[in-house]
């Protein structure tokens, strides 16, 4: 007999087989060009044993794409607090710009076949700016303008930015996107209680 925690360890392998192996599939050829054979054969699994986990391999790039976002948001819980506002959201983009970086081939991929990527991730971004603004707000901070309304802003220009840098082949480092983010950013306008 197979317990839940063995079944979930074979699955959870199968899966990250099936991701590496698209994952270098993309360093040697388009994704029109790949086959589910091919992601198959490099991950040395069988294909009723991919059928069983993924629907085709749009299925498993958004799977993966989705694991990607995951890592993200786990990585910008972590994100150390700032005492300053603005240092919090200049880091909070270069997390963002660093993790597309690190998973540019994805990130490509899903952001060309796959919008809802983009929706994920500002999600993300605007939780996570939101979550600050309000313990700001708990710790005297009064801001001129509604914690959601700025959250949306700041969130949205975070992520336009990094797909913009993205789909343009990063034409700038990402010290100099940040700097730019941290002009544009300028300050937040708070008022003490």
């Amino acid at each position: 007999m197979t317990n839940n925690k063995t079944l979930d360890l074979r699955i959870r392998r199968t899966h990250k087989l099936l991701f590496d192996a698209l994952t270098l599939l993309l360093s040697e050829k388009s994704f029109d060009n790949i086959t589910i054979t091919d992601i198959c054969e490099k991950a040395m699994v069988h294909r009723t044993t991919f059928y069983k986990h993924f629907e085709d391999k749009y299925h498993l790039l958004d799977s993966l794409i989705s694991q990607l976002v995951q890592n993200f948001e786990e990585k910008s819980t972590e994100q150390t607090p700032v005492d300053n506002p603005r240092q919090y959201y200049v880091n909070l983009f270069r997390l963002l710009l660093e993790h597309m970086q690190e998973n540019i081939k994805m990130y490509s991929v899903g952001l060309l076949n796959n919008g809802s990527t983009i929706k994920v991730l500002q999600k993300i971004v605007v939780g996570r700016t939101k979550s600050r603004l309000e313990s700001d707000e708990a710790n005297g901070l009064i801001f001129l303008i509604p914690a959601p309304i700025l959250s949306e802003f700041y969130s949205s220009s975070m992520v336009s930015l990094a797909i913009w840098w993205l789909e343009n082949n990063m034409p700038l480092s990402i010290d100099e996107m940040v700097r730019y983010g941290d002009m544009l950013i300028d300050k937040l306008d708070t008022t003490d209680k």
